[in-house]
């Protein structure tokens, strides 16, 4: 039985990690692309979130095209809140 509960551990310790750098990684995209003063595109299936300033001739932009990349972060973060409720599941708060 331990040796079950290290591996789901490990699988879950391992989507936590996971969870946590994709999510640094959209944290970053958002900070970047407002303090370079970039245009954001993202694709969400036919639908596109875009984020942008006010109008500015030849103004970058940056796009992300691939909705499976928002899927994965969408996976990655409930494999982290997994991982935390497996965690915390026998938590009680002090008395």
């Amino acid at each position: 039985m331990r040796r079950l509960s290290a591996a789901v551990s490990l699988v879950l310790l391992s989507l936590l990690a996971v969870a946590v750098a994709q999510a640094s990684l959209v944290a970053l995209i958002l900070l970047f692309s407002a303090v370079l003063k970039l245009n954001l595109t993202i694709e969400l299936g036919l639908h596109y979130l875009h984020l942008s300033l006010p109008a500015a001739p030849y103004r970058p932009e940056v796009a992300v095209y691939n909705a499976g990349s928002i899927a994965s972060v969408v996976f990655t973060a409930a494999g982290g809140a997994v991982a935390a409720t497996w965690k915390f599941r026998r938590w009680r708060a002090p008395r």
